[in-house]
C-alpha cells in the first residue's frame, strides 16, 4: 500500500494484535487514471486540477470501503475536510454494517481555523460522528481540549492515539550505553534550504553556537542535493543528501540533536512526523514550543526540549547535550515502547471496546 506519510507506516502493523478481527487499511494514494490526470492538467487554474484530483481519490476510497465485505473494522489513513461529501456516506454506510470505521486525522482541526470550506467539512464530519457511533476519529498525540472549542470533535467519537515510530530505525546507543567523551556532538537540521523559510535563521543561530559553545561539536545538514542552494557549500559543515527517503534516515541516524521549527499556523495543534522519525533514530529534539509537539517530545518520558524564540535554541542545545552525556538515548528507548504498533492497538481496541 502506498502511502501519503512513510512514517506512518507501523500503523500497517496493529493487525498482528488483533488476530480475532480483520482489518482493512484504506489509503488516498491510488493511481490516478490517465483520462483523470490529462483533463484535470489541461485546466488552466493548478488548484482547481489538484482539488478534482483529490475529490476522485477519496470517492475511489470510499467504494474500495465497498469491498471489504469480511473486515470487521476500516483504517482510514487519511481525507481532507474539503473532500468529504461523498466519501463519508459511503464509510457511514459500512459503519451502520457494524463494521467500526477508523478515520486518521492530521491537522485538520487546524486547517478549518483558516479556511471556510474546511471549516464546513468538519462540521460535516462532526454531524455524521454523533449519528454513527461505529463511526470513529483518530487524533495524534493529546486530545483536542487544546483547540478552541469551536473545532472541536465530540470526545465520545474520539480516540487519541501516539503518532507510530518506525520499527525499522533503531536509536545508535543501546541501553546503558553513552557517547564516548572525545566524540563530538553532531547538531543538524534536515529538509529544504529556501531563503524564505525560517531555517535560515537556525542555520546561522547552531552557527553562533558551535562557535562560542565549550562542547565539541559538528553542524550537519541533511538537504536534498538537487535543490541544495549553493551558499551551503561555503559553511563548515558536513552535507549529507536526503533525496531518497533510504538517505534521510541514514542523515538521521548521523544525528545526535536535531532542531526543528515549524509554521504556528500550520503545526500549533498537530504533531510533527520527521520528529517521529528522528526521534525514532535516537536524536534529542530541539522544537517549536506548541502543545502537541510538546508532547510529543515530553510523553511518556523526555526526550527532547522545546523554544519559544530564536534566541532559547542555544539553551536548548545544552539541554540536549549534557541529557545526551547523562542518559543516552535510555529514554528514548522508553519513548519507543509507548508507540509501537502493539502500543496502539492496545489503546485503540480497549477504547473503541468500551465505547
Amino acid at each position: 500500500m502506498q502511502l501519503m506519510h512513510n512514517g506512518l507506516k507501523d500503523f500497517l502493523l496493529i493487525g498482528n494484535y488483533t488476530p480475532q478481527q480483520k482489518i482493512g487499511f484504506l489509503s488516498l494514494e491510488t493511481p490516478l487514471p490517465e483520462w483523470v490526470k490529462k483533463s484535470t492538467q489541461s485546466l488552466p487554474s493548478y488548484s482547481a486540477g489538484l482539488q478534482l484530483r483529490r475529490e476522485y481519490r477519496h470517492i475511489a476510497m470510499g467504494l474500495r470501503a465497498l469491498n471489504f465485505k469480511e473486515e470487521d473494522i476500516l483504517f482510514v489513513f487519511e481525507i481532507y475536510n474539503q473532500h468529504l461529501s461523498v466519501v463519508l456516506p459511503l464509510l457511514a454506510l459500512m459503519a451502520a454494517r457494524g463494521k467500526r470505521v477508523f478515520i486518521g486525522l492530521h491537522g485538520n482541526q487546524q486547517f478549518a481555523m483558516s479556511s471556510q470550506i474546511k471549516y464546513w467539512g468538519l462540521l460535516y464530519l462532526k454531524a455524521y460522528l454523533k449519528l454513527f457511533k461505529n463511526l470513529k476519529v483518530l487524533t495524534f498525540e493529546i486530545d483536542d481540549r487544546v483547540i478552541p472549542e469551536k473545532y472541536r470533535l465530540p470526545p465520545s467519537s474520539t480516540i487519541v492515539i501516539p503518532h507510530p515510530i518506525l520499527s525499522d530505525c533503531h536509536p545508535k546507543l543501546a541501553p546503558g550505553e553513552r557517547l564516548a567523551e572525545d566524540v563530538p556532538i553532531k547538531i543538524g537540521v534536515v529538509g529544504a534550504i529556501r531563503a524564505d523559510k525560517p531555517i535560515g535563521k537556525i542555520i546561522e543561530k547552531i552557527q553562533e553556537y558551535i562557535v562560542s559553545s565549550p562542547h565539541s561539536c559538528e553542524f550537519v545538514i541533511g538537504t536534498p542535493f538537487g535543490q541544495k542552494p549553493n551558499y551551503l557549500e561555503r559553511l563548515k559543515v558536513t552535507l549529507l543528501d536526503t533525496t531518497e527517503e533510504e538517505d534521510y534516515l541514514n542523515a538521521l541516524k548521523e544525528i545526535d540533536i536535531i532542531v526543528i521549527h515549524y509554521d504556528k499556523e500550520r503545526y500549533y495543534y498537530r504533531t510533527s512526523g520527521v520528529i517521529s522519525d528522528a526521534a525514532s533514530c535516537g536524536c534529542y529534539i530541539v522544537a517549536s514550543d506548541y502543545p502537541v509537539i510538546q508532547h510529543q517530545v515530553t510523553w511518556p518520558v523526555t526526550i527532547g526540549s522545546t523554544f519559544s524564540d530564536f534566541e532559547e535554541i542555544g539553551t536548548a542545545i545544552d539541554k540536549g547535550i549534557d541529557h545526551l552525556r547523562e542518559n543516552g538515548q535510555d529514554k528514548h528507548w522508553l519513548w519507543r515502547k509507548e508507540r509501537t504498533a502493539e502500543a496502539i492497538a492496545k489503546t485503540l481496541f480497549s477504547e473503541s471496546a468500551r465505547s
